[in-house]
């Protein structure tokens, strides 16, 4: 009985990791696909993965000019990588390099030197200026960067339907380039009750998702309204118990207090109905069940 138990267990464990690594939600579209504990991922059919294989940008392999069917390799390296992240295979850019967000108006002020941490690692693409195949290491066997500190462009090839795209992002929607002044304050500290921002310890599943709904348009369902639940994915899982202290990195809002790269998120409706097809859309990478329905990632630390 015991035994039995165990080998199934260990089946269910064996279950559950291929399930983050595949994406088991590929073709989801439902807060109710992602139920409370539900290991997210997807990063293989998400945006994010450039391997030959990938369903978007693909490191053409099969021309002489380089190219891996690795993933995981255009962030991460398994030895030897640069200490700025986890097990980071790219570098960091230059924090001289971008303009921060400058003063909230709560009065929360962000220089550009405060520019650090996972903001970082993301801005080492999202900036626009450093290519997909700048690696401190190369895949396979070998060490293709100098000290392990400095990053080398391998000058690969990158197609999309078979046609050769830009080696850097230029995406007008994922692409922020330097000047930071038009989005979201990053790498700038947490201050409840400024900005209407709610205490650290909050736990995000307790946040009320309501709003007024207004269907018929002639206010004679004014008094109903429309509740969803507010749960984010934080640690890898669909966490219940997630406050948002756990969305900060050292007290910081960084790009990861609101996005997973690693989750390619199909469960919001209303950004999957603007890409054509399922496999297209990663759903922003945004941590919370649902996405920004009802402006939910918004007022999910601003009490508004």
């Amino acid at each position: 009985m015991k035994k039995g138990f165990l080998k199934t267990s260990g089946l269910l464990i064996l279950a559950l990791a291929v399930m983050a690594l595949t994406g088991s939600n590929a073709n989801a579209g439902s807060p109710n696909d992602y139920p409370d504990y539900t290991i997210v991922g997807g990063i293989s059919y998400s945006k994010h993965n450039m391997g030959a294989w990938s369903t978007h940008y693909q490191a053409d392999n099969s021309d002489g000019n380089g190219g891996t069917s690795e993933l995981c390799i255009f962030c991460h390296t398994p030895h030897q990588g640069y200490g700025g992240g986890p097990l980071w295979n790219r570098g960091f850019p230059n924090t001289a390099s971008y303009i921060a967000y400058g003063t909230t108006i709560g009065g929360t002020h962000v220089k550009n030197s405060d520019i650090d941490g996972s903001t970082l690692a993301c801005l080492s693409c999202h900036d626009g200026s450093t290519s997909f195949d700048t690696f401190v290491n190369a895949p396979g066997k070998g060490n293709g960067g100098s000290n392990n500190s400095t990053a080398t462009d391998f000058n690969w090839t990158f197609t999309e339907d078979g046609n050769t795209v830009s080696d850097k992002l230029t995406v007008a929607t994922a692409l922020l380039g330097t000047d930071l002044r038009n989005d979201h304050a990053v790498s700038i500290t947490y201050i409840a009750n400024r900005a209407s921002l709610r205490p650290t310890s909050t736990v995000i599943s307790t946040i009320s998702m309501s709003t007024p709904s207004m269907t018929a348009g002639d206010g004679s369902d004014a008094n109903s309204s429309t509740t969803i639940t507010n749960r984010w994915a934080v640690g890898g899982y669909v966490n219940p118990n997630a406050t948002i202290a756990d969305l900060l990195e050292n007290g910081k809002v960084q790009c990861t207090s609101c996005h997973d790269p690693h989750f390619n998120n199909k469960s919001w409706n209303e950004i999957e109905s603007t890409w054509g097809s399922p496999d297209d859309n990663s759903g922003l990478f945004l941590r919370r069940i649902g996405g920004n329905s009802l402006s939910g990632v918004c007022r999910t630390c601003h009490d508004k």
